[in-house]
């Protein structure tokens, strides 16, 4: 058996000029792959033969990253003279210019010469001695243009994604397959997604999602190993299958953050999510273990630069539960199938003065579901919208309905979602409602999340200005949840500031929490805000509160979310006397 041995790196030069050299000073230890009886010298003529008539280019790089040989075929794919300095400085300008790290494992990429553009197929070898030190390296250069471009690129073109070069779904499929059939130990399969992706594309052009789909493929091309399977499913999908004894966390975690570093933008962070699904049957269908995996990348509810989560069963019976809502969401729409339940805003001595409204699915077979159940679902699918719309206009209508009777006066709040910011003229919305309802805009509340304000604090600034030019009062709910809650109050002039309970209850430190949260509440009352605290569920909370000098609260302390009918028939006649008599809402 003859092969090109690794030394032969560092000798390169010398076996272009038919230099004789010693065998075991050429070959070491691979003295197994040559006869023993032959002429080195005429080995080496052997080898040099082959490597030039082997029908791909072939680049030959010292531990310095000098190019010290390269074949015939190299020197003509790139139009260069015959000196391996220049076709060295040729192929590095090739891959810096398309931002291609000099250790990607194997990429495909046009080269352009002139008139001519090529396709080539890179794959980059790091070259070990039998001591374990690097003596160089070795890149080989397949041309596919005239595979691609006549009849046998048939199969090629089904099977390779056009804008990375890796493996499209039915060519990873494939590929994976024929892997597992072979297989001698545990793998797994990986799927990725990009949160928003598809708002994106929307927001900021096709060309700078493509940006990032390019620097993904190439970290997975640059971190691969010869025999993995790897591929863009659809989309901004990935899909790898590797062994599991290779899979690390941190370290993939860790190449995903240097791909965020290089996309992130003061408009966008990249957010990752993966699922994991370890193969437990090898011959199961591939589409089946994406599908699993994916229903792992689902379930994520961290925002992190790279989140990952592991298949599990219960995830599929939440899978059919997805399927569910979504075939059923915009039928559920058409009939009204939606309410709204209030929850009551009240001062400390229960005289309510405003309630939140509170999607509930009402099913005609399956009774009310509660929102756990349909939310998530509908942010993930970019369809909340739809489901905020419909729930603002229920409680504009039941404004209009109060008119003339005990609970006139009465607030009602309503959320915002992050991606309503999106996909919504917020302002134009809400004018149309208190025109078509003909009601007082003091009362319709707008509650947005803390989480949408600080993702583009100066337009939710611009936006929160505007409403209350046009008499809303804003409140920024579930303020403390993120990390830059003070630095935004700068910029942010809301009305009411919701601080949640759990504020508290997601600490180990209940004492500086405490304090936080006293000067926290000052410090609104400070700007000219109110403070509701919601999540109050306890006399307990509720004194020490009162004792920080809260003054408006919602919680199970004083009620559950509940209809409409039920409120009524509770509240009437509870009203404060900010409601009953002044009616201004001034906080």
């Amino acid at each position: 058996m003859l092969v090109i041995p690794q030394i032969l790196v560092d000798f390169t030069n010398e076996i272009k000029y038919n230099v004789s050299m010693d065998a075991n000073l050429i070959f070491g230890d691979n003295t197994s792959y040559y006869s023993k009886k032959s002429d080195p010298e005429d080995i080496v003529r052997l080898l040099n033969y082959g490597v030039q008539h082997i029908g791909v280019g072939i680049l030959f790089l010292d531990s310095n990253r000098k190019c010290v040989y390269a074949n015939k075929h190299a020197f003509s794919m790139f139009h260069s003279e015959e000196d391996p300095e220049v076709i060295g400085n040729l192929f590095y300008e090739w891959m810096n210019g398309l931002g291609i790290a000099q250790t990607a494992a194997s990429w495909c990429r046009v080269y352009s010469n002139g008139d001519k553009e090529r396709l080539y197929r890179v794959r980059f070898r790091s070259i070990i001695d039998t001591d374990g030190i690097l003596i160089g390296y070795m890149y080989t250069i397949q041309n596919l243009s005239d595979l691609v471009e006549n009849s046998t690129g048939e199969q090629y073109r089904l099977t390779h994604d056009e804008l990375t070069g890796l493996y499209n779904r039915e060519g990873f499929n494939e590929g994976a397959r024929e892997l597992l059939k072979k297989a001698n130990k545990p793998y797994l399969l990986l799927y990725s997604n990009i949160k928003d992706f598809k708002l994106f594309n929307q927001l900021f052009g096709i060309d700078k999602g493509n940006d990032i789909l390019l620097n993904i493929g190439d970290m997975i091309l640059q971190h691969v190993r010869e025999d993995d399977i790897y591929g863009r499913i659809n989309g901004d999908h990935f899909a790898m299958c590797i062994p599991k004894d290779r899979f690390d966390e941190r370290g993939f975690k860790k190449l995903v953050r240097e791909i965020a570093n290089r996309v992130t933008s003061k408009t966008y962070s990249l957010h990752m999510q993966v699922g994991v699904y370890e193969v437990r049957d090898p011959y199961m269908d591939i589409a089946l273990m994406c599908d699993r995996a994916y229903m792992a990348c689902k379930s994520i509810k961290k925002d992190g630069v790279c989140e990952i989560a592991w298949y599990s069963d219960e995830m599929l019976v939440n899978a059919l539960l997805e399927k569910e809502v979504l075939s059923s969401f915009d039928f559920a729409i058409i009939n009204k199938q939606f309410g709204i339940y209030l929850q009551p805003q009240v001062h400390s001595d229960g005289t309510v003065f405003g309630a939140e409204a509170l999607a509930r699915w009402l099913h005609p077979e399956n009774g009310v579901i509660q929102p756990a159940v349909f939310i998530d679902v509908l942010e993930r699918a970019d369809l909340i919208y739809k489901l905020d719309r419909y729930i603002w206009e229920l409680a504009a209508a039941q404004l209009a309905a109060w008119k003339g009777t005990d609970m006139e006066g009465l607030s009602v709040s309503v959320n915002v979602s992050p991606k309503d910011l999106y996909y919504l003229d917020i302002k134009r919305e809400f004018t149309d409602l208190v025109n078509q309802y003909n009601i007082d805009p003091h009362l319709l509340n707008i509650e947005i999340t803390e989480t949408a304000v600080t993702s583009d604090v100066s337009k939710c600034s611009k936006l929160i200005l505007d409403l209350q030019s046009s008499g809303f009062v804003v409140e920024i709910d579930d303020f403390g949840s993120g990390y830059s809650s003070l630095n935004m109050l700068k910029d942010i002039n809301a009305d009411v500031l919701k601080i949640d309970m759990g504020f508290l209850r997601k600490t180990d430190n209940l004492q500086r929490a405490q304090v936080i949260l006293n000067y926290t509440i000052d410090m609104a009352h400070e700007l000219g805000m109110g403070v509701i605290t919601e999540g109050v569920e306890t006399k307990e909370q509720l004194d020490f509160l009162m004792g920080m000098g809260c003054k408006m609260f919602q919680g199970f302390y004083y009620d559950m979310p509940m209809p409409v009918e039920s409120f009524e028939d509770k509240y009437r006649g509870k009203l404060s006397k900010q409601v009953t008599e002044e009616k201004d809402h001034e906080f």
